[in-house]
């Protein structure tokens, strides 16, 4: 049987606990699962293929301002050379509550393990977010949004770092952009377009219609882009998700959650998948969803460089 694809999902990030891997054994669902930081990376490293779960290892830029690069600085040199906001003493405040920075390439050289990675991610940029007033986003927390950002400049800095480990290792990415879609093809194109053993996908893509089609699939051949789609992003606005179908070729599209895969029902993960499905089936006027979900499926083992 054809299993259903998640090809972007996550795990819970909470500073202490264990996985609950119940989730992770459905055969009619395989899926690659995003690191985000050091403390989900520490629930996923238990976690194998086996079972039709693929890990993938990177930093969010939600996390960026954890991870330092290159001259050890103390805690304070380093928050405050890579937040910014109005008010220094938002900063200020941030910092006391925030742990030691990671020095981010003793974090890959100590973590990275090539036997076990599928995948390079979840890695990019993001000039939207704010840090909410606990640090960082963690699970069962909630927070009030600060006014304190990333410095867009720190968050170019850690993804090329793991830019230059897909390429080292010739992996795929997985990328997310947030009201940056024209940089983030800036530094792709330079970074990765000249490797072209690196496939990239575009997580729950927001950007226009014009920077998809007259860059992306312009620039990239079919077998090295992919957009995976999900319900809660994607089909938001259900037409603007039919029109997105309408565009990418059936070759280039994946299906996602990005969900936390240990905190959601097992039922709940299949529908939002399901009716990805069911939009590519009447999109594409397809015989069935069967024929949809095998060209799904053989799209995420060359996404993966799985053998069919």
């Amino acid at each position: 049987m054809i299993p259903l694809i998640d090809a972007h999902c996550h795990v819970t990030t909470t500073v202490a606990g264990t996985l609950d891997s119940s989730n992770f054994s459905d055969p009619n669902l395989m899926r690659c699962v995003m690191s985000t930081n050091v403390y989900d990376w520490d629930k996923l490293k238990s976690l194998g293929s086996d079972d039709g779960t693929f890990l993938s290892f990177g930093v969010h830029p939600w996390y960026s301002h954890l991870f330092s690069l290159g001259n050890p600085v103390s805690k304070h040199e380093h928050y405050t050379a890579v937040l910014e906001s109005s008010s220094q003493a938002n900063i200020n405040d941030l910092i006391g509550l925030l742990p030691d920075p990671v020095d981010l390439n003793s974090y890959i050289d100590r973590e990275f393990d090539i036997r076990r990675i599928s995948c390079i991610g979840e890695i990019g940029i993001d000039k939207l977010f704010r840090l909410p007033e606990n640090g960082f986003y963690q699970a069962h927390q909630s927070a009030r949004l600060s006014s304190v950002r990333v410095k867009l400049t720190h968050q170019v800095e850690v993804f090329t770092v793991f830019c230059r480990l897909a390429i080292k290792y010739s992996l795929p990415v997985s990328l997310h952009a947030v009201k940056c879609h024209g940089m983030m093809f800036d530094l792709c194109k330079s970074l990765l377009f000249p490797h072209e053993a690196v496939k990239i996908c575009l997580h729950s893509y927001t950007g226009s219609f014009d920077t998809l089609e007259n860059f992306w699939l312009k620039e990239l051949p079919s077998s090295r882009i992919y957009l995976s789609l999900s319900r809660w992003i994607s089909f938001k606005n259900a037409d603007n998700g039919r029109k997105l179908l309408q565009a990418l070729p059936l070759e280039c599209t994946l299906t996602e959650t990005d969900y936390a895969v240990d905190n959601e029902k097992e039922n709940l993960l299949l529908e939002q998948v399901s009716y990805v499905i069911d939009e590519v089936t009447q999109t594409h006027q397809l015989e069935s969803s069967q024929v949809a979900k095998q060209i799904i499926y053989d799209n995420f083992c060359r996404f993966i460089s799985m053998n069919l």
